[in-house]
């Protein structure tokens, strides 16, 4: 897949320990456009979790898009409907991106 010229690779996010407020929904934002440039308002998302069964909450997934062998950074955060922003502590994550196939990562919140 080729999207804003540069070849993708889908990557699954897996985010444990997530707690949630009724209304907030989970998000990802990095330092690439396919993750919103920093723009908590472009962040994508929101990401789902495993209703079916109570075991995985509070864990979350989320399948992106993103350029193929390319360091990103990123950040989790919960927004509600009133656009209140709650960003994930601590140092920024980093990835480098799958060059072929499909990536996964584990983070937790």
């Amino acid at each position: 897949m080729v999207t804003f010229g540069r070849t993708q690779v889908a990557t699954r996010f897996f985010v444990n320990n997530a707690y949630t407020n009724y209304g907030q929904s989970l998000y990802i934002v990095g330092n690439i456009a396919e993750l919103g440039n920093w723009n908590p308002d472009k962040a994508v998302g929101c990401f789902f979790n495993n209703t079916a069964s109570i075991a995985n909450y509070p864990t979350w997934f989320y399948d992106i898009s993103l350029p193929a062998g390319t360091r990103i950074e990123y950040k989790y955060i919960k927004k509600d409907a009133a656009g209140n922003v709650v960003w994930e502590s601590g140092s920024n994550h980093v990835y480098t991106t799958v060059t072929n196939g499909t990536g996964t990562v584990v983070d937790t919140w």
